[in-house]
């Protein structure tokens, strides 16, 4: 199996820039417990489909993982604690100029449960199979991935081309447009992050937005 890694990301503006440093970050605080809050079981479903549309993320897709090649993903949601700096979604992403509301009531339902982490089952319905990463799993993966990692961690994660992590997903009030957080993460130097707007458009989710506003 042929793992291809890289150690340069492009970076278009300055709140992309941002993001990217949300890496790290992200892969320590997920040793953190998951809040008590039970999330609505109406929101589970929907939140699935969205996972897997996301998957895998622009930049293990732009690395072009073999087919073959199994995917990792953070069984821990992060929330806002684990972004840095933490930046809300309409900090880097532009309303839908015809459905301005959905997006603002998305926001919102992010700013009522930006302090939530959800544990995730093995629900999400791929192309290839998945791991879902404890939290010391994700630590013993950010440290396979270390210049003095040792033989027994690089042969343990050797075999993913990295770790995806999302955020719980924030819906308008019909449920119908939705927020969700998205990390990338290869190596200290190997990750994206982004926030990415959805609309649920006959029944099948659709990504509307996913462009940061102009830089003044």
């Amino acid at each position: 199996m042929r793992i291809r890694r890289t150690t340069r990301f492009h970076v278009h503006n300055l709140v992309s820039l941002c993001l990217l440093i949300a890496g790290s970050t992200a892969l320590a605080s997920a040793q953190a417990k998951p809040s008590s809050a039970p999330i609505s079981p109406d929101r589970l479903p929907d939140s699935y489909l969205i996972y897997a549309m996301l998957m895998p993320g622009q930049l293990f897709d732009d690395m072009g993982s073999g087919q073959s090649q199994a995917w990792a993903i953070s069984g821990t949601t992060v929330n806002e604690d684990d972004m840095d700096p933490k930046l809300a979604p309409d900090a880097t992403l532009q309303p839908p100029e015809d459905n301005p509301g959905a997006f603002k009531e998305a926001v919102n339902d992010y700013h009522q449960r930006k302090k939530e982490r959800l544990v995730l089952t093995h629900s999400l319905k791929l192309s290839r199979p998945y791991v879902l990463l404890s939290p010391g799993d994700t630590v013993q993966f950010k440290a396979s991935r270390s210049v003095d990692a040792t033989s027994e961690l690089q042969s343990q994660y050797g075999d993913y081309v990295g770790v995806t992590f999302f955020s719980e997903v924030y819906f308008n009030i019909a449920q119908t447009s939705a927020l969700v957080y998205i990390l990338d993460w290869c190596g200290t130097l190997c990750s994206q992050a982004e926030w990415v707007y959805l609309e649920k458009q006959d029944g099948v989710w659709v990504r509307r937005s996913g462009k940061a506003p102009a830089q003044t």
